[in-house]
């Protein structure tokens, strides 16, 4: 079963940790906090915060099926499934600290620092605007596979670029673009997203022995608008 501290994929984790070797000469200088944010959230992204538990219904897959589906997300769904001959999990919900609790957290000191900083108007309308519109894109894309959770495409969080770079009002400083008007909302709408795809779950027809928001599953999406934040935010 999995444990509050999981293991990350090793490509996965060796891949994010050369982007940011270049990332540190090329744009540490201009955004040193937003750098120390996106290691921060590589780093604690083995890192689960249990806070709830629910019954959800056991998937009937195959011995097969369910080993295919672990190597694919790196999930011991055959463990959890022969753990007892119920035919229901004891569901945990956890927060991923990396995709969960640190980007959120970041996200709404962007908010309040712009706020009182008050050298520019804090476009509220335009982040409500692009974070309700996320939050359907997260919705709409996310997927709830049996026995791993919650399934965000890595894509989703890219609409936020355009998005943010549209409803820009003009007296937003470009350097501020990237972080209120990208970066916020897509943090804002991806997790909005998923605890929507949460809260709405069919319980007796899917389930999991977990749900990782911000974790498995959506880590990726999560931590690649987050880069991709700082690059633009560097940039410009």
């Amino acid at each position: 079963m999995r444990k509050i501290v999981n293991l990350p994929e090793p490509k996965s984790l060796v891949f994010y940790g050369l982007l940011l070797i270049p990332s540190f000469f090329l744009f540490c200088e201009k955004n040193f906090l937003f750098f120390i944010v996106i290691i921060a959230m590589l780093l604690t992204s083995v890192i689960e915060i249990p806070v709830l538990s629910i019954r959800t219904k056991k998937p009937g897959y195959s011995e097969k099926e369910a080993i295919c589906i672990g190597e694919i997300y790196g999930v011991p769904i055959v463990e959890e499934m022969q753990r007892n001959n119920e035919r229901r999990y004891k569901t945990r919900i956890t927060l991923n600290m990396g995709g969960f609790i640190i980007p959120l957290f970041f996200s709404s000191y962007l908010m309040f620092y712009a706020y009182l900083m008050k050298s520019y108007p804090l476009p509220l309308l335009e982040v409500a605007m692009s974070t309700i519109l996320m939050t359907l894109f997260s919705y709409m894309l996310s997927e709830v596979k049996g026995g791993v959770g919650i399934i965000v495409p890595n894509y989703v969080g890219i609409f936020a670029i355009p998005l943010g770079l549209i409803l820009a009002p003009s007296g937003l400083p470009l350097e501020n673009i990237a972080g209120l008007l990208i970066f916020a909302p897509a943090i804002f709408g991806i997790l909005f997203g998923m605890l929507i795809t949460l809260i709405t779950l069919p319980k007796e027809e899917v389930g999991s022995a977990f749900f990782n928001i911000g974790g498995i599953g959506s880590f990726h999406s999560i931590y690649l608008i987050s880069f991709l934040a700082l690059i633009i935010g560097s940039i410009l």
